[in-house]
């Protein structure tokens, strides 16, 4: 039965992520037709640079999982402080991760990150898996270095003894304070992304205002080997142009 349900959420998450990387390799493909309509008018040369689709899919997945990280470190975050009522409450550990499982269903839902890591975490424990393992295994499979180091306070706490309630409840203020920070942060930079969002389509908007009003314009940039060569190196400064800008705003906790 466990075997069947373990399966069925493999094929599930293969199915979302074939999903997604159809969405994104559609766009990409949207987005080379867009690139080679204004930096080469040329539908064989658009055609041949398609493929290059699959590094935005490649993209998309990273940013996706950046952006499922944070989304799952808030949560765990929540999902502690569930936990340290419940130990605080007299049930033992491991009973106040499943008790969590429960909590978290409910803000969240069934399919929720953090409560499809909880399932993991309580399939562990009815297998007779230690309790520091499987969060260790957690933070190692989601990638998020909140959990990682939680497992690692909570093997300290068992080895020495120590009050591991005074220790969670510390785990989550600290952890508290890196998510409002890194909110803060979000909020601050949110004009600045959206400006960069608009600035990055200006060049399109223009170029397109001119070859509208202007026919033939941009003819010496499109019929000869020198102005493909131009509008080459032109493409490549905008993308790279783009990238340090994302850089700039990609700031991490």
């Amino acid at each position: 039965m466990k075997k069947n349900l373990k399966l069925r959420a493999l094929h599930a998450d293969i199915g979302a992520f074939a999903k997604e990387d159809i969405l994104y390799a559609l766009q990409g493909m949207a987005l080379v037709g867009v690139f080679g309509y204004f930096f080469y008018k040329s539908l064989i040369i658009t055609l041949m640079a398609l493929p290059l689709s699959l590094f935005f899919v490649r993209y998309k997945r990273q940013k996706q999982t950046v952006k499922k990280r944070n989304e799952l470190r808030i949560q765990f975050k929540e999902a502690l402080v569930s936990i340290n009522g419940s130990y605080r409450a007299g049930y033992s550990l491991e009973n106040a991760f499943i008790e969590a499982e429960k909590d978290m269903s409910t803000f969240y839902g069934k399919k929720g990150h953090i409560v499809k890591e909880l399932k993991a975490i309580r399939l562990g424990l009815g297998n007779n898996v230690p309790l520091t393992r499987l969060i260790e295994d957690m933070g190692v499979r989601t990638g998020v270095s909140d959990i990682r180091e939680f497992a690692s306070i909570l093997v300290i706490g068992k080895q020495t003894g120590g009050n591991i309630a005074d220790m969670i409840e510390t785990f989550i203020n600290v952890a508290q304070d890196k998510v409002s920070a890194m909110q803060e942060i979000e909020t601050m930079i949110a004009a600045k992304k959206m400006e960069q969002k608009i600035m990055s389509m200006v060049p399109f908007f223009i170029i397109f205002y001119i070859d509208a009003t202007s026919k033939g314009f941009f003819d010496v940039l499109y019929n000869n080997l020198a102005g493909r060569m131009i509008m080459t190196v032109c493409l490549f400064l905008y993308i790279v142009s783009v990238f340090m800008a994302q850089k700039i705003t990609d700031i991490r906790i």
